[in-house]
């Protein structure tokens, strides 16, 4: 399938090259850095366009890739859906609950096919993980985490610098940008929340209203508890998901922030545990990392199937992000069922 892509940044390397193998082509790409846009397109081979060459070149694609900062969507988003083209949009959808509304009601308005692009859910390790879940074998949720922490740029670190993640104008913070796969992976293994307690804290001085330091605590619907912690600001980086059942535990293990490296798991009819070991390292192959969704999203596309992480699931997990901040705000403890 050919792509165009808007937004030509770090990531959109990764998306390319996840089209190209699976024999497909970026046909054409938009920026307004002319300058990475002209670097992208002479990789991918592929027309540097203006942005009023938009409207032509849309409907050519069999689907487009949005990369641009989550302030700048709905004019893209717009030119798109009316040319009724398939979209691939980055998370988090959108910065603010009204934004995300628009984007819902072009979703109907064109009849539309998006994929929001959660790519951790289609990881093979979590794939597994989500299975044992789905399957019954660990039982109902009791305990269920999500743990990571690497080095951001809350103190010394500079993963992310210089970027629109620290430009005043376009950065919305940790919990809307990043905490959207954490919220995206705990809802897929516990369902819904009934309530929620979060905090978050912020340790970069020139930007104090962005918060780098999540932890929230929540009652699942159907019994047990689950809590997020998260850090931009370590020196070290560690990743580790957690399922404690009523009929036996998993935990998805991974030396870095983004990694995950094996996959350890037990249930009351096993003698011993089971270890999973994955060569599946955002660090080391982002591209690896972004390419099963691409794969996903083709093969839903060629046969009608169900999209796994579609735009309500960006709006469920926005939602969830700007309850946490008001949650941590005002000191109080959201009840879900009121709010979402």
């Amino acid at each position: 399938m050919n792509v165009v892509m808007i937004g030509t940044g770090d990531i959109a390397y990764s998306h390319g090259r996840a089209v190209v193998k699976l024999g497909g082509a970026v046909i054409a790409a938009f920026d307004v850095n002319r300058a990475g846009l002209e670097k992208y397109c002479a990789e991918f081979g592929s027309e540097a366009l203006s942005y009023e060459q938009l409207d032509e070149w849309i409907p050519k694609a069999d689907y487009v890739v949005l990369c641009t900062p989550p302030t700048k969507r709905l004019d893209y988003v717009e030119k798109v859906l009316s040319a009724h083209v398939p979209l691939y949009m980055e998370k988090p959808i959108a910065t603010t609950l009204e934004d995300a509304k628009k984007l819902k009601d072009m979703e109907q308005k064109y009849n539309a096919k998006i994929i929001v692009g959660f790519a951790h859910r289609y990881r093979p390790a979590f794939q597994k993980l989500h299975e044992l879940v789905a399957s019954g074998a660990l039982g109902e949720p009791v305990n269920v985490f999500d743990h990571r922490v690497g080095p951001g740029f809350g103190f010394r670190g500079s993963y992310f610098a210089p970027s629109w993640r620290t430009d005043p104008k376009l950065a919305c913070g940790f919990t809307i940008e990043s905490i959207s796969h954490e919220w995206n992976l705990l809802t897929s293994l516990c369902g819904e929340f009934e309530t929620m307690s979060a905090n978050v804290w912020c340790t970069i001085d020139s930007l104090p209203t962005y918060d780098t330091n999540f932890s929230a605590t929540m009652k699942i619907k159907k019994g047990g508890i689950a809590t997020i912690t998260a850090s931009w600001s370590s020196d070290l980086g560690s990743n580790l998901k957690g399922y404690i059942g009523t009929k036996g535990t998993a935990f998805l293990r991974g030396r870095d922030m983004f990694e995950f490296d094996e996959l350890t798991y037990k249930t009351e009819d096993m003698a011993q545990a089971v270890t999973i070991t994955y060569n599946d390292s955002y660090k080391f192959d982002q591209d690896g990392v972004i390419f099963p969704i691409h794969q996903h999203f083709q093969d839903c596309l060629k046969n009608g199937t169900p999209i796994c992480t579609p735009l309500d699931e960006g709006i469920k997990v926005l939602k969830l992000s700007t309850l946490a901040l008001e949650s941590s705000r005002e000191h109080k403890e959201i009840i879900l069922a009121e709010r979402m």
